[in-house]
């Protein structure tokens, strides 16, 4: 026990209290790396899928694709919108 004219904590108190907080850390931070490989992940779906996206727009606004080729087969709006016949 404790004297009252003591002030301050022991170094047991000091210790018991580090170490909880490393117990915490280590279980805190596989998991935000986890939740941030995850953000990641997600965020370079969204990007691949708004390429696409862009992709199959240019394509069917100028009757080819992006790699630059012709295709074989055209829509029958299509001539009528870009005049590419």
């Amino acid at each position: 026990m404790r004297n009252n004219k003591q002030k301050g904590f022991s170094l047991i108190e000091l210790l018991i209290v580090v170490a909880i907080i490393l117990i915490i850390a280590a279980i805190a931070i596989p998991n935000l790396l986890r939740s941030k490989m995850a953000a990641n992940e997600a965020s370079a779906v969204a990007a691949l899928r708004t390429l696409n996206t862009t992709e199959i727009l240019y394509s069917t606004r100028s009757c080819q694709s992006w790699a630059g080729y012709k295709r074989r087969w055209r829509p029958r709006w299509c001539h009528a919108y870009c005049g590419c016949r």
